[in-house]
């Protein structure tokens, strides 16, 4: 097998088809690994990063498929080199492609190539399937350059399976989640004209993404500088989106209206027939009328009825109100190898043996003194 890095936008552009080829070998189609996700997160994202999407051919098919970059940041205030998945909190999830029809033994030699990190670097495997082939292959401290390996939980994405009739599913749910939608359905006819539109986006010249940008800069993100307003890169990368997957019918919005003031919306995404809704938010001035779970209530619904999708993908961590609509979750974690040098021995050490210890002497501390 034969290993090339590919180093830049035009060339991940001109390998798209062996790339989306690859992917469609997985069922469900990784949304978050096809070329047009990754493209139009790079976009956006790339920033100071280098890209380094490591590409593995056997018999010049692509049967491999990393995406990194390497980007200089810090790591307990010291600074490191780090190879890292091309994802973020933006991305649902992250992994590395290899063709299944590899053997055991070529397997894990693609594994090693595409997951290697250099003596001067750590190694970042961001929001991987926590029991995923690639994260028992990266954890296993017997595979070459894995001896300081640390691994840290993520988050757990409720997912919502769309196989049966939506009144089986929904008196399926907690009669307290029940009761509690009918009460601010109740309560949103009382304050004037309340409506939900649901609409195909394919055009970045729609006024719904103006509408979209401005529910956000309503929202609590514009506290934090994560709205689509201010954040110029979330920004473009919902425009990179509606150009990479608007023209294909598989980008929507909902949107929640209230006297014609558009207070909240979620936009989804569908890839093979897996809805992701990529991202909502709510006009905080209207927080009181809970339009954000009276809109999802009403796109889940309606996906269901619609009876042509096979799963709601969250792209959230397990909130209260989300695990009222399902107890289905997938795991995920982040991985680091560690490289040889001394400063990332050093900080290994400090991570995964020291600052741990120190946590198990004061736990027991911090116990005894609420005892006292």
């Amino acid at each position: 097998m034969e290993l090339f890095v590919v180093a830049s936008g035009e060339e991940f552009d001109r390998i798209q088809s062996q790339w989306d080829a690859l992917v469609k070998k997985l069922n469900p189609v990784p949304l978050p690994l096809t070329h047009s996700w990754l493209r139009s997160w790079w976009d956006a994202f790339s920033g100071d990063m280098i890209m380094e999407f490591r590409c593995l051919y056997k018999d010049k098919v692509l049967v491999g498929a990393a995406p990194l970059v390497r980007i200089q940041e810090r790591y307990r205030g010291i600074p490191v080199t780090l190879l890292k998945l091309a994802a973020n909190g933006h991305s649902p999830y992250s992994s590395i492609i290899v063709d299944s029809s590899l053997t055991a033994a070529e397997r894990d030699e693609a594994l090693l190539a595409l997951t290697s990190v250099g003596a001067k670097e750590i190694g970042l495997f961001f929001k991987i399937g926590q029991e995923s082939d690639l994260e028992r292959f990266l954890m296993d401290s017997s595979k070459l350059g894995h001896k300081r390996i640390g691994e840290k939980p993520s988050i757990r994405t409720p997912i919502v399976n769309i196989d049966q009739s939506w009144q089986d599913f929904y008196r399926s749910r907690p009669r307290s989640l029940r009761k509690n939608i009918n009460n601010k359905l109740n309560r949103l006819k009382k304050v004037g004209d309340f409506c939900i539109q649901h609409e195909n986006i394919v055009s970045v010249d729609q006024p719904i993404l103006d509408e979209l940008v401005a529910i956000s800069a309503q929202s609590w993100k514009s506290a934090i500088g994560n709205d689509l307003k201010s954040n110029q890169k979330s920004h473009r990368f919902l425009f990179n989106l509606v150009n990479a997957f608007g023209k294909s019918g598989s980008l929507s919005a909902w949107i929640a209206r209230c006297d014609g003031q558009p207070i909240a919306y979620e936009l989804h995404l569908v890839h093979d027939d897996v809805v992701y809704p990529i991202r909502a938010d709510f006009d905080q001035a209207f927080k009181a009328l809970s339009p954000g779970s009276v809109l999802e209530y009403s796109a889940l619904r309606s996906l269901f009825e619609e009876g042509v999708y096979r799963q709601y993908y969250t792209c959230a961590d397990d909130y209260w109100y989300l695990t009222n609509w399902t107890s289905n979750c997938r795991k995920f974690c982040s991985v680091e190898v560690f490289g040889d040098s001394f400063k990332l021995r050093a900080l290994y050490w400090l991570e995964y043996r020291l600052i741990p210890l120190i946590k198990r002497v004061i736990k027991p501390e911090k116990k005894k003194r609420h005892s006292v």
